[in-house]
């Protein structure tokens, strides 16, 4: 495709026939000829009356001459072709509501709990001290620990707060619409579109047709559709883990000791002859997904790229 088409075409959305100008169905011939499969006689630029654009009928300012033909038929010899799309269906089902984390939820606060044991194989049945995650922070363990048990399961808190929403998405294998195709001729001889047959005009968006040119038909790049707000909310739930430490001193930085807290009894790390005096939970998401009942969403079709092509008949 030439380059002279690109003004033609620029994403955008499409809003209702405007201007009292109804918007039809895209015709065989629509201002250059041709059915199902067939090809435009070719219209070679002879630089005389061929190319005086007067001859296409009173051109308004803002529109450009172009022809309009079906997806199958050829753009005349000598016109450039721009393949688009028109008449944009959606069918039932074509939006989708489906709820996502919008806000993850707090892993960083709440209790982290211990259990443990003093037996040859893990069982951790007794509980031990619970301790206050405190957003990360290193923080007192209140008396001096010592870690003397055999076996110690450590349990991150319960995931808090967070959010989801659900949100429309577009399925595209249920959007349909009609092949058509739009040809311009070269800047030095727009007469060219005009042979052969009706002259057609054309603007970039959805606008009013002038009076001169009153067949309107809306054509864009593709098809696609505008989704409605989906209107409900779902339910956020999630799954917290994270390290435990101990640490000698209160920066957090010395003799650490570090507990994976995903409740698993595990054999003791650390050194049963040290005493720790702080502590430090770095937790984090493990999991986080929404539920609820999916509402609907109505799809409107539209075009992207959206123009505006007027043809005299």
């Amino acid at each position: 495709m030439r380059s002279t088409l690109g003004f033609l075409f620029v994403l955008g959305s499409v809003a209702a026939a405007c201007g009292g100008a109804a918007d039809t169905p895209l015709l065989g011939d629509g201002g250059g000829g041709g059915g199902d499969g067939s090809t435009v006689d070719s219209v070679a630029p002879d630089g005389g009356t061929n190319c005086d654009v007067a001859k296409c009928g009173n051109i308004p300012s803002g529109f450009h001459v172009v022809s309009l033909v079906d997806g199958s038929t050829a753009c005349p010899s000598g016109l450039d072709a721009s393949d688009v799309v028109t008449a944009p269906v959606a069918s039932d089902g074509a939006c989708t509501c489906a709820c996502n984390v919008t806000t993850p939820p707090d892993c960083t606060n709440g209790s982290v709990t211990r259990s443990l044991d003093q037996t040859t194989t893990p069982t951790c049945t007794y509980q031990g001290t619970t301790f206050q995650a405190n957003g990360g922070a290193c923080s007192s363990v209140g008396n001096t620990l010592y870690l003397s048990y055999t076996h110690y399961a450590v349990t991150a808190p319960p995931p808090s707060g967070g959010a989801c929403q659900y949100d429309a998405t577009v399925d595209p294998q249920k959007i349909t619409s009609t092949k058509a195709r739009v040809c311009a001729p070269p800047a030095s001889c727009p007469g060219a579109a005009c042979t052969g047959g009706a002259a057609c005009v054309s603007q970039t968006g959805d606008v009013a047709c002038p009076a001169d040119f009153p067949k309107k038909t809306l054509v864009g790049t593709s098809a696609t559709a505008d989704c409605a707000a989906c209107g409900a909310s779902c339910t956020v739930a999630g799954e917290c883990t994270g390290t435990f430490s101990f640490y000698t001193d209160p920066g957090c930085t010395q003799n650490g000791v570090d507990f994976t807290a995903d409740g698993t009894c595990a054999s003791n790390p650390a050194s049963t002859a040290t005493g720790y005096t702080y502590y430090q939970f770095k937790g984090s998401v493990k999991t986080a997904t929404c539920s609820g009942t999916a509402p609907t969403s109505t799809a409107t079709a539209t075009l992207d790229g959206a123009t505006t092509v007027c043809c005299k008949n």
